[in-house]
């Protein structure tokens, strides 16, 4: 039987209306430090290219490759990346 209702409140204080938005309500996103999601996308490079970023014509390449020698010249914040260094860039080394 379909219900029909005067207002918007009658709408939302129906037994069925949770359940209905259940399954489109936003979930909550989980967002990573700006410094981290910057350390992956160096990450992402490596997975797509098979090696780090160099020195190169390519404004993406060239950005990440500075992005990652000024990250490998201040050790003090390396242990911020340390989870997610799955290639191990910054290491115990300086990689100069």
């Amino acid at each position: 039987m379909i219900e029909n209702f005067a207002t918007l409140e009658d709408i939302f204080a129906d037994s069925l209306f949770d359940g209905l938005v259940e399954s489109i309500r936003p979930k909550e996103v989980k967002k990573l430090d700006p410094d981290i999601e910057r350390f992956q996308e160096i990450i992402e490079w490596i997975e797509q290219n098979g090696e780090e970023p160099r020195q190169s014509r390519v404004m993406k390449e060239r950005k990440l490759y500075s992005r990652l020698k000024g990250l490998r010249a201040n050790s003090e914040t390396w242990d911020k990346y340390r989870a997610y260094d799955k290639f191990n860039l910054l290491g115990g080394v300086s990689h100069e």
